[in-house]
């Protein structure tokens, strides 16, 4: 290395502000105090704010991101037209400013096999999600990592015995950083109105399971419990249909004053203020789960769905519980437990304790660099 300041590219396929957009913000400041940071994205987006504000370089390119449209007879052309076009800008910026280190947000990324072909620079890559393809296109998506990667850093015990399941020759490249969250003032308390308000934090997407927790509601309604659910997030445009598919639902069941949609916000510290509990109901293995961390770090229970990430964060019947996938009746019981101000309250303490000992953007971000610089160094 010369003298300069090692020059780190952060690809990142998308920008909206949702789980692994915030972590690379997260971990953007401790970046930058010991590289030069640009932060390549497919798309422009709130994140990207946040990016700029920390100081860091930030370039809009070609999108990158790897979507299922893309593996379509009228998808694949328009997309690798937009791959090479992407690639072609990265060789640019490292014409411009020589790049020495190449830092993947999330596998979701089309470059990968063209990576090293245009930047010749060592790749770190961050798995933060269990794909839901084929275990052909896994596999081949994870070969490309194989031949890619110098290491891969998973975000939870969970991802890590994934990717060493599927292509067993990363296992010596693998490490595990959890990621983290900010620290959360204590959520304020809830109204003392005898309903049980129930937060759930996520994009309207089928993998998120919102359509499940409704199911969840109208158990416990029809049981005559009293709840609020309340649903933070928006859809992707190519996922109209499933919001629109929760309204219906919600309609059909009668719950029209049982659940609220209040659509995007970035305001994570109000989503949790006055909530009782928190439900993060997936329909398929949570690579982490940012949410269960931040609602355990604003003092909030979490009933989560597993096996998956979740399961590094709640412990069970100690800070919440953990859920088998597709499962209303079990997500009903599970939460109802909330209803219990005693159960809310050892949960909600145990919670935020776990979440500040082990769960922390300062704690995350200082491992992440240390792998970082331990790839450099090698």
């Amino acid at each position: 290395m010369n003298a300069r300041r090692p020059h780190l590219v952060v690809l990142t396929p998308s920008a909206d502000g949702y789980g692994s957009d915030r972590a690379v913000v997260a971990a953007l400041l401790a970046m930058l105090r010991s590289f030069d940071v640009t932060v390549i994205a497919a798309v422009d987006g709130p994140m990207l704010d946040a990016a700029r504000a920390t100081g860091a370089r930030v370039e809009v390119t070609h999108d990158f991101a790897l979507r299922r449209r893309f593996f379509t007879p009228q998808g694949f052309v328009p997309a690798a037209v937009r791959v090479a076009a992407a690639l072609a800008d990265l060789r640019r910026v490292h014409r411009r400013h020589p790049i020495d280190l190449v830092y993947v947000n999330t596998v979701a990324v089309a470059l990968l096999p063209g990576l090293r072909l245009a930047v010749p620079a060592p790749v770190v890559v961050h798995v933060r999600e269990v794909p839901r393809t084929s275990g052909r296109l896994n596999r081949v998506h994870f070969g490309v990592i194989d031949r890619v990667a110098t290491r891969v850093v998973c975000n939870s015990t969970f991802t890590a015995r994934f990717v060493g399941e599927l292509t067993p020759s990363l296992s010596d490249r693998c490490v595990i950083v959890n990621d983290g969250v900010q620290a959360l003032p204590a959520a304020l308390p809830p109204s003392d109105d005898g309903v049980l308000d129930v937060v759930c934090v996520g994009r309207l997407h089928p993998q998120k399971g919102q359509s499940v927790l409704i199911d969840a509601a109208a158990l416990a309604t029809k049981a005559g419990h009293r709840w609020r659910v309340h649903l933070w997030g928006d859809a992707l445009p190519e996922h109209a249909e499933v919001e629109a598919a929760l309204h219906e639902a919600v309609a059909r069941h009668g719950l029209k004053d049982v659940v609220v949609f209040h659509g995007y916000s970035s305001d994570t510290a109000s989503m949790y203020d006055s909530m009782d509990v928190a439900a993060i109901p997936s329909t398929w293995p949570e690579g982490f789960s940012l949410v269960t961390a931040e609602a355990q770090m604003a003092s909030l229970g979490a009933v989560a769905t597993g096996p998956g990430g979740p399961d590094d964060i709640i412990v069970e019947g100690v800070t919440g519980r953990v859920v088998g996938f597709d499962d209303a009746e079990a997500l009903w019981h599970a939460l109802a437990e909330a209803q219990d101000p005693a159960v809310r309250d050892r949960w909600g303490r145990a919670g935020r304790e776990r979440a500040i000992e082990r769960f922390t953007v300062e704690r995350y971000s200082a491992a992440l660099v240390d792998q970082l610089h331990a790839v450099l160094s090698a």
